[in-house]
């Protein structure tokens, strides 16, 4: 079930500093102006920022994949094929599914693309740092708040935001 609201002033003094760190040099005065609005889609809420879409999902706050100019700003993981269809279900990353990765820290946002065209799949949060995946033979890297086809992308697309 989909319910959209606005948030409240409380609520805004909650979120921005958590959405501030991917909104480098804009004026968040200026976009809270305009309102902050939200969508509960179940677990995960959608918030939308004059033209910024973010995720927010257990207690972490990422950007959506409509936001492809955030998105270049941070670190990615790279999954093989084999991967692809599982991430692109909601799976949270595993080591033996990466090809390559940025240097990235633990708990920091994390973009994980296809090794192929290098395409955003989903966006999650570090579960160790790169230093330490790298060492890692299995085990979970990223796990993913955000991915193409949940519903926060089916919302974002349907509202022209891709």
């Amino acid at each position: 079930m989909l319910r959209k609201r606005s948030l409240s002033s409380g609520e805004v003094d909650e979120i921005l500093p958590r959405v501030e760190i991917f909104l480098r040099g804009v004026n968040l005065k200026k976009l809270v102006k305009k309102g902050v609005e939200c969508v509960e889609l179940g677990k995960v809420e959608a918030i939308f920022f004059s033209g910024y879409v973010f995720v927010k999902a257990d207690r972490y706050v990422v950007p959506a994949l409509s936001n492809s100019d955030i998105l270049t700003t941070l670190p990615s993981v790279w999954v093989d094929r084999g991967a692809v269809p599982r991430i692109a279900s909601g799976a949270d990353v595993m080591r033996p599914g990466i090809t390559r990765m940025d240097v990235f820290n633990k708990e920091q946002a994390v973009v994980v693309r296809d090794d192929v065209y290098s395409k955003p799949l989903a966006v999650g949060v570090a579960l160790t740092s790169s230093e330490e995946a790298r060492t890692m033979g299995k085990g979970r890297v990223v796990k993913t708040l955000h991915h193409v086809d949940d519903p926060v992308w089916k919302l974002t697309v349907n509202m022209g935001y891709t």
